[in-house]
């Protein structure tokens, strides 16, 4: 009977996250289908293998799941609905949810597994855990940035999504530690699937999956150094073979990266100027972090430093504490400047985005969280004033404003969205029931001079794309030739501004 009700209760409380969640992202803040990156992956075909020279090489999940998952929402969700754009902002915010309550799940899972937590002390602490999320970068009354936000539908599977199987990943591997004989002990069929998803999470982006590698490579760190009095090559290939193995194929990744298009197009520059650049702003996000957040950090850190040398003579320490600590930091180090190296390369100013900054400050949460689990398993009291404090910390990330930015480029709301992306839908099915070959699709206006310009979000060169994922989800009877023409009244009729 314990077991029925632990595992109910377990059940309901992972459906309040993901129904929380599965809210904010398609009522508070809805995933709608904007932008020509958004429909030009709603259908894509690639393969699930890396692809030599191609565009983006190596991201197969992204390219592989956003149309998966498309094609489930335009057959088991519109028919439903009725309505094409509603269902795939239905779709994508269940998806998104499940992804994050995967890793709200890992993180419990992780804490109780290093610090022998309950469920009540566990799930607080993920609570905790959560907020910082939304609080770290919480400092205006208007469109904050928060670390799963992005800035259109396609980038939640190009970055937030790979971010957080990574970092879910990472976790179980940190409650498993070794992993190597966690892995054996499963039967082949767990195995397969586990395989499938670390090649998933691996040749995901290179953004992201920099947070396996990270840990991979701070396992074969530790193992040095445990090993340092008598290193012996064969012990350790052995005894690193999983770590290697990991870090073996994000390189391959990675080479198949640098072959492609977008990498071609990355901003040029002088590296050490970049790379100063983008440093310096690192410590200046660092340094503008929501000053509550930065309380409940050095509360945190400097409590569980305190307890950890006062009672480490006097009573038993948990024996996988100082390992994950380690660990993560070593991690943590290097995804730091894995990140700096990154947009130094790629565009310097991108160490503004939320997308490429989840990877280095999800070990420094989980760095925090650590010590706070630590003080939990110290003080199982902790737990009483543990409601309060979380709600005083939820009061201070909303705002009276519109607190956060939505995920899509021009900031609009997601009714905003789905109205402009109602608007264009309509045009090309109108033409379609009329049988024309062509059209003259009328688009919303973004540049002065379009002629000229590129008018994105609704870019001309990117137009035909629009009738391509049309015509594979079958809601056009041919592929239509589109001739798109940014228009004034087009923003007026949806009460847009006009440049």
């Amino acid at each position: 009977m314990k077991i029925n009700q632990k595992t109910l209760g377990r059940f309901l409380w992972y459906t309040v996250i993901f129904l929380f969640f599965y809210i904010w992202f398609s009522q508070i803040h809805p995933l709608v289908v904007y932008d020509m990156d958004d429909w030009t992956y709603l259908a894509y075909v690639r393969s699930a293998t890396p692809v030599w020279g191609d565009w983006n090489p190596a991201k197969v999940f992204p390219e592989v799941m956003m149309p998966f998952f498309s094609t489930l929402g335009r057959y088991l969700i519109y028919p439903l609905v009725g309505d094409y754009i509603t269902a795939l902002t239905i779709t994508h915010a269940l998806v998104v949810s499940g992804f994050v309550t995967l890793y709200f799940g890992c993180f419990a899972y992780l804490l109780k597994r290093i610090f022998s937590l309950s469920s009540v002390p566990a799930g607080l602490a993920t609570i905790l855990f959560a907020i910082f999320h939304f609080l770290v970068f919480r400092t205006q009354e208007y469109n904050n940035s928060y670390l799963f936000s992005s800035v259109d539908l396609n980038c939640y599977y190009n970055y937030v999504i790979p971010g957080l199987i990574n970092a879910s990943l990472v976790m179980y591997l940190l409650a498993n530690h070794p992993f190597q004989a966690h892995l054996q002990s499963k039967s082949p069929w767990w195995q397969g699937i586990f395989f499938l998803m670390l090649y998933l999470t691996i040749f995901s982006n290179l953004t992201d999956s920099g947070i396996l590698a990270a840990y991979a490579g701070s396992c074969v760190v530790i193992s040095l150094w445990e090993n340092r009095s008598h290193l012996r090559l064969t012990s350790l290939l052995k005894q690193n073979s999983f770590s290697l193995g990991v870090l073996l194929a994000w390189f391959i990744s990675a080479i198949f990266e640098l072959s492609g298009g977008r990498a071609g197009s990355a901003a040029g520059g002088s590296l050490p100027s970049s790379l100063r650049y983008a440093l310096v702003s690192l410590f200046q996000i660092l340094f503008r972090c929501n000053r509550i957040f930065w309380v409940c950090v050095a509360v945190i850190c400097i409590g569980s430093l305190v307890r950890f040398f006062w009672a480490r003579k006097k009573s038993p320490q948990p024996p996988k504490f100082l390992l994950s600590f380690f660990l993560c930091l070593i991690a943590a180090a290097a995804q730091s400047i894995y990140t700096l190296l990154l947009c130094a390369a790629v565009a310097p100013s991108y160490i503004f985005r939320s997308e490429y900054l989840f990877a280095p400050f999800f070990f420094y949460l989980l760095l925090v969280c650590l010590g706070f689990g630590y003080l939990l398993n110290q003080f199982p009291r902790l737990s009483a004033v543990l409601p309060l404090i979380l709600l005083l910390l939820v009061s201070q990330v909303n705002t009276r404003g519109k607190t956060f930015r939505e995920p899509n480029m021009s900031n609009y709301s997601g009714k905003v969205c789905a109205e402009i992306s109602r608007g264009i839908l309509n045009q090309i099915l109108e033409a379609d029931q009329q049988g024309l070959e062509e059209m003259t699709l009328y688009l919303p206006l973004y540049v002065s001079d379009p002629e000229t310009m590129d008018n994105w979000p609704y870019s001309l060169v990117l137009v035909p794309r629009i009738s391509a994922a049309l015509y594979e989800h079958g809601l056009i009877t041919y592929p239509i030739e589109l001739h798109g023409v940014p228009s004034a009244d087009f923003n007026a009729y949806y009460h847009l501004p006009i440049p």
